[in-house]
């Protein structure tokens, strides 16, 4: 283990950990600066990328020429990507820099490591400033995302799933559990068995890929509660409602206070082979991966939109990129934290360029392990808002791909003057417009023309100059 860094939720002052945070950074030089990753372990991406047995022993020579070392997993999400054990007396640092040079790699990186940073009857929604704001917590009445208005359009579909890659999910919470993804081949087949085939025993509500089991525990409650922002069931008069009443929440565990960059890979390969639409990633730092910009740009191949916190150290994006929500791929929509007052939260990261838009993430009322609720901060409070309007959206059309609900979602958010140019949009997430336009089957075009390419600026009494970008519909009409 090397040196520690890490930056926490915002000002969260809970004992549980209110973040998963990605805080490695990238290898330079051939030594790993102030990175934690996993002793003994490299992914490599090899040229060979067939699964046959002449090309498993061609990547085992590889491997070979290498350092030594076994070949522990391949992945099918990103061909070639594979996890390499190494011989004991070998450095993760030497390693990385003998593969580096050996034929048949494309690349290798150390196995970083993370750390865990219609109103509804349900009792507590009141308390949910973020869903319906009437200033009950002190702040401005309307600072909120208009869910009620959107939930007359609609309140969500089991028909949608939602891949929440975090701490674990308590799948027995009873605000939670009648919204839970089933594998039904495993819920109804033999313990201990692969029922479904899919390489994994038990995967019953999805699957721990620390400890590789599929009996999920949360044990620091993070997970937990972002479940409860994009789905805690709604009108059942019991505690809060997410922004969806009714969805399917995958509980993909990637750790307590620290994962590896193998299982949030392994999981996302998961999500993709079982059929996720969405995914949250409440989870992010300051190193470049390549191995993760693969699997990311794979699953947005694959149609799913990932859902990205944008950070909790009040730093610019533009100038200081925080992984994953600033890689530059159209499948991540990059989400900063707001307050009760339609502000930038003062620990949330922003970036007019690699951010996209806002979502409530102070103080946020949700479902935590044990039957019980708790309010967190911190952008990965405000990411899953987000991740549950893109799953209400494709609940009220299903047709939609994820470019056009990132579309939809930022076109629709409501300007505002204290987030002006701190995201692309300017905006704090809007349900209702969102889920209005989804249900018309009419998409603004992008950028919107009232987007100026030349801002409006007075040239005298009588003249301003101004001209808008040109900006083109889905049907192919040009405005400007």
């Amino acid at each position: 283990m090397k040196n520690l860094i890490s930056f926490m939720e915002g000002v969260m002052r809970h004992n549980l950990f209110a973040g998963l945070v990605l805080f490695f950074v990238i290898f330079s030089g051939g030594v790993l600066d102030a990175a934690e990753y996993r002793d003994g372990y490299l992914l490599v991406r090899f040229t060979e990328t067939d699964f046959t047995a002449q090309a498993d022993q061609t990547r085992q020579a590889v491997v070979d020429a290498a350092t030594g070392g076994e070949i522990e997993r391949m992945y099918s999400l990103v061909p070639g990507l594979g996890v390499v054990q190494l011989p004991p007396d070998v450095s993760v640092c030497t390693a990385r820099n003998a593969f580096q040079a050996t034929i048949g790699v494309q690349y290798a990186e150390p196995d970083f490591l993370y750390e865990i940073q219609a109103i509804p009857n349900d009792p507590r929604f009141s308390e949910l400033w973020g869903l319906l704001n009437t200033g009950q917590t002190g702040g401005t009445p309307g600072a909120d995302i208009s869910a009620v208005p959107a939930w007359d359009i609609n309140t969500g579909s089991h028909e949608v799933i939602v891949a929440v890659l975090d701490s674990g999910i308590d799948y027995t919470h009873p605000d939670l559990a009648a919204n839970m993804w089933v594998n039904e081949a495993e819920l109804n087949g033999t313990p201990g068995v692969d029922d479904d085939g899919n390489g994994y025993i038990d995967d019953i509500y999805g699957y721990d890929f620390v400890n590789r089991t599929g009996l999920l525990v949360d044990n620091i409650g993070h997970g937990t509660h972002v479940a409860g922002t994009i789905g805690a069931v709604g009108n059942n008069n019991i505690g809060v409602t997410g922004v969806n009443w009714d969805v399917r929440l995958m509980a993909l565990k990637i750790g307590d206070q620290f994962i590896s960059l193998a299982a949030a890979i392994e999981a996302l390969e998961y999500a993709t082979l079982m059929g996720a639409h969405i995914t949250n990633n409440s989870w992010g730092g300051y190193g470049f991966s390549q191995a993760l910009y693969d699997a990311i740009a794979a699953s947005g191949e694959a149609g799913l939109l990932f859902v990205a916190a944008a950070a909790n150290d009040g730093l610019d994006n533009d100038v200081t990129p925080a992984y994953p929500a600033s890689y530059d791929l159209p499948n991540i929509i990059s989400v900063m934290a707001t307050d009760h007052n339609d502000q930038r939260a003062v620990f949330s990261n922003y970036g007019r360029n690699s951010v996209h838009l806002g979502a409530p993430g102070v103080n946020i009322l949700s479902t935590v392990p044990n039957e019980q609720y708790a309010a967190f901060q911190g952008t990965s409070m405000a990411s899953p808002h987000v991740a549950g309007a893109a799953a209400l959206l494709l609940a009220e059309n299903p047709d939609l791909t994820y470019s056009e609900i990132k579309q939809i979602l930022m076109q629709t958010a409501d300007p505002i003057a204290a987030l002006s140019g701190l995201s692309v949009t300017g905006g704090r997430l809007n349900l209702y417009e969102a889920v209005r336009v989804a249900s018309e089957d009419v998409f603004p075009p992008e950028p919107n023309p009232a987007q100026w390419d030349i801002e409006p600026a007075a040239t005298g009494l009588n003249h301003i100059v101004m001209r808008s970008v040109v900006a083109t519909d889905p049907s192919g009409v040009e405005y400007e």
